[in-house]
């Protein structure tokens, strides 16, 4: 080996990426906003979890010991109480499983009528070594995300050994009733599955329609294309269905591999579900073809990858749930349309829900997908 020539073909390599300023951008700009964004999302814990406290106690002569865990709970990080209801019977239980069942909130914790008498005999007969039959929590909750649902198990059984103990100085005798209202013998891979089906579809989808586009482009291929009585219109339409029926047979055998290996959960409809993801293929492939049609060559075509593809990893709730990013990157999730293909999948594998409950997630990437789609026709109709 030519030391000599090893060392011009480097020195040449080195100045075409000096005239290329987006990509010496990229070298310099990427690795410090992956740094970033992996430090802080790794680093962040379960807060801001929307929850409803139903208070029911009717207190005891020493006071309301609901009371004062209950205040605990308000200075809890993790937990967000959204409402506080007060005595009202089954009504203000009714309520809070509704406002669980519809997805208002996470969980609710609801304390009996006699909570506080139940403890303080308790109490009473611990102090006289007597058996102490334990006063109940009630934790209802939606366990589609089990790490929700442990964080805020964790906070109520926190809030009642520092109440209890610093006050009574014993054991707290209290047991914690956990009621599932969604996800009742879930495992993590039935929460992992749905956020897996919708990152492959969109990663095939988007890179290989931003590397077809471009090498269809510098090959000549595209510009033949365009000489034919083909509208923009149809050529994209044309790579969208092609792409989008490629991330939704990716996705079918993801979910099928999944039911037969590892027997996830689909409490809802399977069609739905792969509807989801294939809206979603169809929208990252016009994203894919509308980013591709700004780069001059595959190299630059291949910096859009890591720009879209790692903040839509790490911030759209597919392995942790959108309560553990930070607040101040959660905006940047809801303007990314895997943080809505994955709770609305989700949701209809682990929760049940039909089109009445996800119309919300399906508009949504319907509009994402016309967007990119109208969007890339421009782009096309523009290069012609």
């Amino acid at each position: 080996m030519n030391m000599g020539r090893t060392l011009s073909v480097s020195r040449k390599t080195l100045r075409s990426l000096k005239h290329d300023r987006r990509t010496v951008g990229f070298l310099v700009l990427m690795p410090l906003v992956l740094i970033a964004l992996f430090g802080y999302t790794f680093g962040g814990d379960v807060k801001g979890v929307s929850v409803i406290i139903v208070d029911l106690d009717q207190g005891s002569p020493n006071g309301s010991i609901a009371s004062s865990i209950i205040n605990e709970l308000k200075g809890s990080k993790t937990l967000k109480i959204v409402e506080e209801l007060g005595p009202g019977g089954s009504d203000a239980k009714t309520y809070a499983l509704d406002r669980i069942k519809d997805g208002g909130v996470w969980a609710a914790i609801v304390f009996d009528e006699n909570f506080s008498r139940d403890v303080m005999a308790a109490l009473s007969n611990l102090r006289h070594g007597l058996p102490a039959l334990p006063s109940t929590v009630h934790f209802h909750v939606d366990a589609t995300n089990p790490n929700i649902a442990q964080a805020v198990y964790g906070e109520i059984q926190r809030s009642v050994q520092i109440v209890i103990v610093s006050e009574y100085h014993l054991v707290p005798p209290i047991a914690i009733d956990e009621d599932r209202i969604y996800g009742e013998g879930a495992e993590f891979i039935d929460f992992f599955a749905p956020g897996v089906m919708g990152l492959a579809a969109m990663m095939v989808t988007f890179m290989l329609s931003i590397i077809s586009f471009v090498h269809e482009r510098t090959t000549g291929t595209l510009e033949r294309l365009l000489t034919t009585p083909v509208t923009e219109g149809e050529i994209v339409a044309g790579y969208a269905l092609a792409f989008g029926f490629v991330g939704l047979i990716q996705s079918l055998v993801i979910l099928t591999t999944a039911v037969i290996l590892f027997q996830i959960q689909i409490a809802g409809s399977a069609l739905l579900a792969l509807l989801i993801i294939f809206l979603l293929g169809v929208g990252n492939q016009g994203l894919g073809f509308l980013l591709s049609s700004n780069a001059k060559n595959e190299f630059q075509a291949v910096q859009f990858m890591p720009i879209i593809l790692f903040p839509s990893i790490l911030l759209a709730g597919v392995f942790w749930p959108l309560e553990a990013v930070p607040e101040f990157l959660r905006p940047i999730s809801y303007f990314l349309p895997l943080t809505y293909a994955v709770d609305g999948t989700r949701s209809v594998m682990i929760r049940g829900w039909g089109i009445d409950h996800v119309w919300l997630q399906v508009t949504i990437l319907v509009v994402f997908a016309a967007a990119m789609l109208l969007l890339s026709a421009y782009s096309l109709k523009k290069r012609r």
